[in-house]
């Protein structure tokens, strides 16, 4: 069974609030679980692919550096 509410932001925080300490380290352990394991998937896959993707060699960085100054140079024109 699952319950869907559209609930204020406002009166989140207020509902947070009123929980007792021992509620909120729970409310706060749940919320950090959920958030932190998707983030931190996300972030190791970034990371991944920074450190393992495609490389550009020097000759492929000056034949893009020459491609944009011909462009740069037609479109002056």
């Amino acid at each position: 069974m699952e319950i869907k509410l559209n609930i204020p932001f406002e009166q989140l925080l207020r509902a947070l609030a009123q929980l007792t300490p021992t509620q909120r380290r729970k409310a706060k352990a749940v919320l950090e679980q959920k958030s932190g394991g998707k983030a931190t998937k996300v972030e190791g896959n970034f990371a991944d692919l920074l450190l393992h993707g495609p490389v550009f060699s020097n000759e492929q960085l000056l034949r893009m550096q020459e491609t944009r100054k011909a462009f740069t140079q037609w479109r002056d024109r």
